[in-house]
């Protein structure tokens, strides 16, 4: 009769043993595929300031080694900006924002001007962030600065959307 209680112990251990071995591998694959679906959603933009190079912007907006030729079907705005920089930091949110209210009627676009110096030297970026509105008719405009969203708001109306008295 003793080895029989012992037998069961030792079964019920066993068993005991095998169910935890299994919560745990289920726990860890739930673990991986909660993982993994995150890094799915990391991968997917959901900026919709588009960060561009030189060449890039030769082929959307214009090219800036010649005479002011926009190629775009509507207004754009660019970025010029740096990682390193805490305004311009300050400034993307507002610009995400913008580009939400925006959508469809102005590109944004966002420019390193340390990855991409010839730009910025040639529209003689000297502080940022800087940003060039790129009316589809007319010269580009430069506001230098850290500006409040309102300001910023007031001078898009003013130059791509101005109203007929």
């Amino acid at each position: 009769m003793t080895s029989c209680v012992l037998n069961t112990n030792n079964t019920m251990k066993r068993l005991f043993i095998i169910c935890v071995a299994i919560a745990i591998l289920a726990s860890c694959n739930a673990q991986d595929k909660t993982t993994e679906k995150k890094t799915q959603e990391q991968q997917t933009p959901t900026t919709k300031v588009v960060e561009i190079t030189q060449a890039q912007f030769a082929e959307l907006v214009s090219d800036y080694s010649g005479e002011w030729q926009m190629k775009s079907d509507v207004p754009v705005i660019v970025d010029f900006n740096a990682t390193w920089c805490g305004p311009c930091r300050r400034l993307a949110p507002v610009l995400e924002e913008l580009a939400n209210e925006y959508d469809g009627k102005i590109k944004f676009y966002s420019i390193d001007v340390d990855k991409n110096r010839p730009l910025a030297q040639a529209f003689q970026v000297r502080s940022i962030p800087m940003l060039l509105l790129c009316p589809v008719n007319g010269q580009p405009q430069q506001i230098v600065g850290l500006y409040p969203k309102e300001e910023i708001v007031k001078a898009i109306d003013y130059l791509f959307f101005p109203t007929k008295e």
